[in-house]
């Protein structure tokens, strides 16, 4: 008798709640992609290959994760730039950006216009696997600020003291630096932090 672990099982999370939309001009990539999604377990994965299309499935099919173009086709930085703007009801839908662009340049500019996840081609399950676990179950907080919105894009945890260290009460201000000797008692804000109490991301207001 042989048992076999679920897909999603397998790769140590349950994607069974991920509505991906996959957004490619190339019906052969979109294909590769949304079988790799449904093995995984995603449920209902969507697709299309038209810029207006991938506008009209976010706001009619409501997807929870979009895995985004970009190539010479698809202009990946213009369309987040576009999906993060102030007033986009679905500003905060989790991107995985997909490209051969394998440039720090590219990497950059797709995190810098709001990019959560960035994916490399060719890929394998693996890869797409870590992506949405990444998602899943490592969400960051949407920031706003400097006439930037999105994810945080600050990823390591450095412990800062004295005077470099940031104080939560002043999260709205351009210095954050505490003062010497100052020390913040209240609720920890950042991810992966003992006492870190998550905002709800789309209800809670944002400066």
């Amino acid at each position: 008798m042989a048992y076999v672990l679920a897909p999603q099982l397998a790769f140590g999370a349950d994607f069974s709640r991920c509505r991906p939309l996959v957004f490619d001009p190339y019906l052969s990539n979109r294909r590769l992609l949304r079988d790799i999604l449904s093995d995984l377990g995603c449920d209902g994965v969507l697709d299309c290959g038209r810029t207006r299309d991938a506008i009209t499935n976010i706001e009619s099919e409501q997807p929870n994760i979009l895995f985004l173009d970009w190539s010479d086709q698809v202009d990946a930085v213009d369309f987040l730039r576009h999906l993060r703007a102030n007033g986009n009801p679905h500003r905060f839908l989790p991107v995985v950006v997909m490209t051969a662009y394998s440039g720090l340049t590219h990497i950059a500019a797709a995190r810098d216009a709001g990019a959560n996840e960035f994916m490399l081609r060719p890929w394998s399950q693996h890869v797409v696997a870590s992506r949405l676990r990444s998602i899943v179950e490592h969400p960051r907080l949407f920031i706003q600020g400097g006439g930037f919105f999105g994810p945080d894009r600050r990823r390591r945890r450095l412990d800062f003291q004295e005077t470099e260290r940031r104080r939560h009460e002043n999260w709205r201000s351009a210095d954050r630096r505490d003062p010497v000797g100052a020390v913040w008692d209240g609720p920890e804000r950042r991810q992966g932090r003992p006492g870190f109490e998550p905002l709800e991301r789309r209800d809670a207001p944002r400066v």
